[in-house]
């Protein structure tokens, strides 16, 4: 979100609280951070206190259950409610 290059932990707090949200479950600020915690212990294998992107490929191939909340769906409710989500892609229009 804050194109660093890599994931930090309040980006992935943010991300959590946007996809809790979209599927309408509600867990404690301690269940959130013990989700972050959890996932930090797990993908950020050279503990640097941040997930770059070949610890977050390994991560969700471990993990392939957690891509299912990464459909178009919710993306498009996450771009909605943190627009630094989206990607902008320059496209000449030779390209389309």
């Amino acid at each position: 979100m804050r194109n660093t290059g890599f994931i930090e932990r309040e980006e992935l707090k943010e991300m959590v609280l946007a996809l809790l949200n979209e599927s309408d479950i509600s867990l404690s600020d301690d269940m959130v951070e013990l989700i972050v915690h959890k996932t930090f212990e797990q993908a950020d294998s050279n503990g640097d206190g941040n997930i770059d992107l070949e610890e977050w490929k390994e991560f969700a191939s471990q993990n392939p259950a957690l891509l299912k909340n990464m459909t178009l769906p919710y993306l498009k409710d996450i771009t909605t409610t943190f627009p630094s989500f989206v990607m902008k892609l320059e496209i000449e229009d030779d390209d389309l």
